[in-house]
């Protein structure tokens, strides 16, 4: 950050006020086009999650069967929707997740291929060791909800600190102080040391209600808009944190405070009483209500990116576009401004659509397409045990001056109806009389599987997806192939989509801020194919992650199943024996460990021939050690467990 940008941005400064000014207009501007989808996405969430809030007669029905102890009906809501949805993010997942690595890469400019590993291997440790992974599967599951996903990124130093009390000598003037038994006089201290604990990109998520894209260009090219921002709530304890320093990253620290003690409601920190069923706030002795002199909690408001020129802005002295970072707070107050400072030169989000939509702010989400046909799945299905509990309910016309009613209101099985004495000789059928049931819905459930037909054909997730197999005995591998080609094609469309709009600059702005800000030089594992013919771990620093990568684009077909693979690998292998002129070409030793790790063997290098030589140089370097001394028939070297001394050596 600019030194004088705390400064220049004091809370009340003219230029503080204009630029909160700024920010909060760009803010209204897109929560007004926001506000339309808000009502649909909580919509959609309790679809999901299967939540359909209780009417009136189901509440009466569930008093009767919770206290009454009567069978009640209760409307059913079929979660097809929910079903739906998780069949095409279980694809996603597949089609994106299994691989390995995740992102894959290919080389734009020719560049060697031991670069092209190393940032694989540094990507695929940050996906690992930085939880990205977590955030990948809930941001291929938000476009089935909200229409569209959003995730972020940025780069991170963890810095934990230790604080641990040691021991150490007490001394006069830098000469330590002897004790009575000859040592030296001991003390404890405090000694504080701060770790990193891990550096690299972190990915998050952003819900779609807390994202703000500039709503005059399409949600597709929000990247061309001219701002965007989330809504966030910042930890006190991080901004108090983040204010100290040289190059602070905020300011205003304690306007935000003034702020807050003034009854700013939006930011306040209450403390529940116990009245209200929350902690006490008095003391253990009985003393008075305490209160905190630094605040605790978070404060609400937004983290705004906007494209600006920062001498118009009086920001700085350049003169060409740039993004910079604000924090906003709710009460409008500006507590965090700097050049967001990234070579890829984008806003650090990337986005997933739902539908192939290059012009709409807002598409539509699979839950909402759903939707209609889903409720008349409920309806059908409904309708008809309704119809169900009515015939059971064995509708009758009765004489009451023949029964008496007490009798025949009785819902017991198997009851004794009385005659009154005026029926007494009487035929008993001109008392009660059964009237007849037919039922009108019998064919809804017939009519089921029409309407999941229609929902297969707007989703493309099939029967066969979900894992279920249609009736009719068993099934050849090729017709389960075909019964799910065409969800599969429909799928595999909508990942090419995904690649291209969200996995592909996603990925590209990864690695270049990675090597924007890597200084480190660490042992990675080699992920990929290359690990399964190279050494295990590379050392890798800058200069071996220099170059340009691109995302190499998922074909949106799932995985083919290895098993299959390694026995058509096996084929292949039996035929290349019949043409030398092939085998000469490849190597062969490569294919059968490439075979193996198909199979389901991923330790073929421990089998592998070293020659001599090399093995020689690994015992001078003392990596290895022989199994047995020379002369001598045991082993020697290999520690063994306890034994009956008669019993002798294992080796």
């Amino acid at each position: 950050m600019n030194p004088r940008i705390p400064e220049l941005l004091k809370y009340g400064s003219a230029l503080e006020r204009k630029l909160s000014d700024a920010l909060k207009a760009r803010l209204r501007m897109s929560e007004k086009k926001m506000k339309d989808r808000y009502a649909k996405m909580a919509q959609n969430e309790e679809l999901f999650q299967a939540y359909i809030p209780e009417r009136d007669v189901d509440a009466l029905r569930r008093v009767n069967r919770e206290q009454g102890g009567v069978p009640e009906y209760r409307t059913i809501e079929l979660p097809y929707s929910f079903a739906t949805a998780m069949t095409a993010h279980t694809y996603y997942t597949s089609v994106f997740l299994s691989k390995s690595p995740v992102l894959q890469l290919s080389a734009r400019h020719g560049e060697p291929e031991q670069k092209r590993a190393a940032m694989e291997a540094l990507l695929a440790y940050q996906l690992t060791v930085g939880l990205a992974m977590i955030p990948l599967f809930v941001w291929l599951l938000d476009p089935a909800k909200y229409g569209y996903g959003v995730i972020g990124h940025f780069w991170d130093v963890e810095m934990t600190r230790v604080r641990k009390s040691v021991q150490v000598n007490e001394t006069f003037l830098g000469i330590p102080i002897p004790d009575m038994k000859g040592g030296v006089k001991k003390k404890w201290e405090d000694s504080v040391e701060d770790v990193i604990g891990y550096e690299g990109n972190r990915t998050f998520n952003c819900r779609a209600q807390d994202f703000y894209p500039d709503p005059r260009v399409a949600l597709v090219h929000f990247q061309k808009g001219e701002f965007c921002a989330r809504y966030v709530e910042t930890p006190w304890n991080e901004i108090y944190a983040g204010s100290k320093g040289e190059n602070p990253r905020y300011f205003n620290y304690e306007a935000l405070k003034t702020l807050r003690s003034k009854g700013d409601k939006d930011n306040q920190v209450t403390i529940p009483t116990r009245d209200s069923g929350g902690r006490s706030t008095t003391l253990p002795d009985g003393g008075s209500e305490y209160s905190y002199d630094v605040p605790v909690g978070f404060i609400k408001g937004h983290e705004v990116f906007l494209k600006l020129i920062p001498r118009d802005w009086q920001l700085d002295s350049g003169d060409r576009e740039e993004i910079w970072a604000f924090n906003i707070a709710s009460n409008g107050a500006i507590f965090g401004a700097m050049p967001l400072g990234e070579y890829h030169g984008k806003f650090p989000f990337d986005i997933l659509l739902d539908e192939v939509d290059g012009y709409s702010i807002f598409p539509s989400s699979m839950l909402e397409r759903v939707k209609p046909l889903s409720d008349v799945l409920s309806w059908l299905i409904n309708t008809h045990f309704y119809n169900v509990r009515q015939t059971l309910n064995n509708q009758f016309v009765v004489d009451p001056s023949m029964l008496v009613m007490k009798d025949v209101e009785n819902p017991e099985p198997g009851k004794i109806m009385r005659l009154k004495p005026t029926a007494y000789g009487k035929d008993v059928r001109q008392a009660i009389t059964q009237l007849t049931t037919v039922d009108v819905t019998s064919r809804h459930i017939q009519d089921i599987p029409l309407v999941q037909s229609f929902i297969e054909r707007i989703t493309g997730a099939n029967d066969s997806m979900m894992g279920m197999m249609e009736a009719g005995g068993r099934k050849t591998a090729t017709e389960v192939r075909t019964s799910t080609s065409f969800g599969v094609n429909r799928l595999k469309t909508q990942c090419e989509w995904f690649s291209v709009t969200g996995w592909s600059p996603y990925t590209q702005k990864l690695v270049q801020r990675t090597q924007q800000r890597y200084t480190a030089e660490k042992q990675y594992k080699i992920v990929g194919d290359l690990a399964q013919f190279s050494p295990q771990f590379a050392m890798i620093s800058p200069a071996d992650i220099s170059g340009f990568f691109d995302y190499e684009p998922a074909d949106g077909t799932l995985p083919v199943d290895r098993f299959a693979q390694a026995n058509l690998w096996q084929m292949i292998l039996g035929q290349m024996v019949n043409y030398p002129q092939i085998l000469m070409q490849y190597d062969v030793a490569k294919i059968f460990a490439w075979v193996a790790n198909l199979a389901g063997i991923k330790n073929m290098a421990q089998f592998r021939l070293v020659p001599d030589e090399q093995l020689l140089a690994q015992a001078q370097a003392g990596n290895v050690v022989p199994l047995r001394q020379a002369g001598s028939p045991t082993n020697t070297n290999l520690n063994e467990p306890r034994q009956s001394p008669l019993a002798g050596p294992t080796g």
